[in-house]
């Protein structure tokens, strides 16, 4: 399967070298407030890369991507479009970036490639994101990549909305 394709990034599976990069990103209290659970703690982190290298790879799940920067190779963050837990057929994308990373148009170049993605290399007809509501700025991303408001759901935690796109094809 190809990678996901960007004018200024680049998407790779995650390498060994990359271990540190990304416990600091899921460490990151800043990162992390309006992600999942939120915050990890190290132990968590150690325990999420072991399960991504040894597990989710291997298992042929190579659609979770470490992103560098084109110019000059920098870890800008992490992004991935994988099936939802609780609606298995429909996939979603999902990004964090490094702090120093953010204002640069960089998470909606993400998202845009990950949507292209899911159309061209998965066949999806429609992809979809979800995200906390008091998250503006990952709404404001979406919406730039021209997702909408579809649904809004209350499950086990707090309120989530959902935005999707639609293939024009």
């Amino acid at each position: 399967m190809t990678l996901p394709v960007s004018k200024r990034l680049v998407f790779r599976s995650y390498a060994p070298a990359d271990r540190e990069s990304f416990l600091r990103l899921v460490t990151d209290e800043t990162v992390m407030k309006h992600v999942d659970k939120g915050v990890l703690e190290l132990p968590e982190a150690e325990q999420l890369w072991r399960k991504l290298i040894d597990e989710f790879y291997p298992s042929g799940s190579d659609t979770i991507y470490a992103v560098f920067t084109k110019q000059g190779n920098r870890y800008v963050g992490h992004a991935a479009i994988r099936p939802r837990p609780e609606r298995k057929q429909d996939w979603e994308i999902s990004y964090m970036l490094v702090p120093t990373a953010w204002g640069k148009g960089y998470a909606t170049e993400i998202a845009r490639s990950l949507i292209d993605f899911g159309f061209n290399e998965l066949q999806q007809r429609e992809v979809f994101a979800t995200i906390a509501p008091e998250n503006t700025a990952s709404i404001a991303v979406v919406k730039k990549a021209g997702m909408s408001l579809c649904d809004a759901e209350v499950g086990d935690s707090d309120p989530t909305l959902v935005f999707s796109i639609r293939s024009k094809v």
